[in-house]
């Protein structure tokens, strides 16, 4: 199972808050992790509940006496309690069932909050969970500035990159029927409408691999995506080269800001182009 880098340091994080009670990670010391993980959507939960940690500590404090020694898990550190291991491996769940290949901190809050568990159930109970997984484990819309943006140098690696044409709209909307279902045939078709195709398409020999697009959703200006990679492919830099030809001719047609809407790897985009969550009005 692969982890976000900050997966991982709010791992670390539940394991130094399991320290202080009875050693073994429970599900509030993820919580508590990802409370002390200042960064993205974290930040922004503790901005929106500044109570969250001290009711969450109150909580944890409670299962200071349980005579749960917890099992072997990898990456934590610290044995973690048969809730926890439920909740990881729900988490891994939804990661496949949306098609993901890295385990991040939506999957993990979403599993808690899902949980059927009485433990678990007992540490979120009267907290506002709709809220939470709004910021935490929803996807979000996020902006890149274009101002200062310069086209990355980007190794091919053999693969063909290229703007699409005409003659490429079977197949690609074939390859993202076979890989993603029907939900983004429409704004490809808008896509293909266009006088200038924004979208552009990875190919090996003449296999599509993966493909990006920006203007196509509802037809909306400085609206970056759809994007896809075929699974077999991804962790390959492919998604990452059909951005940057996506985010550099919108920076050529005159666009100072790119919206990435409905994003939900969230660290691939702040990584790829120091792309930011934009706030949820909640």
């Amino acid at each position: 199972m692969k982890l976000t880098e900050r997966t991982l340091r709010i791992i670390k994080n539940a394991d130094k808050e399991a320290e202080k009670t009875n050693k073994v990670v429970h599900p509030v010391h993820l919580l508590l992790g990802i409370l002390l993980e200042r960064t993205s959507v974290c930040t922004e939960l503790n901005n929106n509940f500044p109570n969250l940690w001290d009711i969450l500590n109150e909580r944890a404090k409670d299962i200071k006496l349980t005579n749960d020694k917890g099992v072997s898990y990898e990456p934590f550190t610290r044995n973690i309690a048969i809730s926890t291991k439920q909740v990881m491996e729900n988490a891994s769940n939804l990661m496949k069932r949306y098609k993901q290949i890295y385990l991040n901190e939506g999957h993990i809050v979403e599993a808690i909050f899902s949980s059927e568990d009485y433990s678990t159930k007992s540490i979120i109970d009267g907290l506002d969970g709709s809220r939470i997984l709004k910021i935490v484990a929803s996807p979000r819309d996020m902006i890149v500035s274009l101002r200062s943006y310069s086209l990355p140098d980007i190794r091919t690696n053999n693969i063909t990159f290229r703007k699409a044409e005409q003659n490429d709209a079977i197949s690609l909307k074939k390859f993202i029927k076979k890989e993603f279902g029907y939900g983004w045939l429409d704004s490809i078709d808008n896509g293909f409408l266009k006088d200038r195709i924004p979208i552009f398409i990875a190919l090996d020999d003449k296999t599509i691999l993966g493909f990006a697009c920006f203007d196509v959703v509802r037809n909306k200006k400085g609206l970056f995506g759809p994007m896809g990679t075929t699974h077999s492919k991804r962790v390959q830099g492919i998604g990452y080269t059909l951005l940057h030809m996506c985010l550099n001719e919108m920076k050529e047609i005159g666009y100072e800001y790119a919206v990435i809407g409905e994003a939900g790897p969230l660290e691939f985009y702040e990584k790829a182009c120091n792309a930011v969550v934009i706030p949820k009005p909640i």
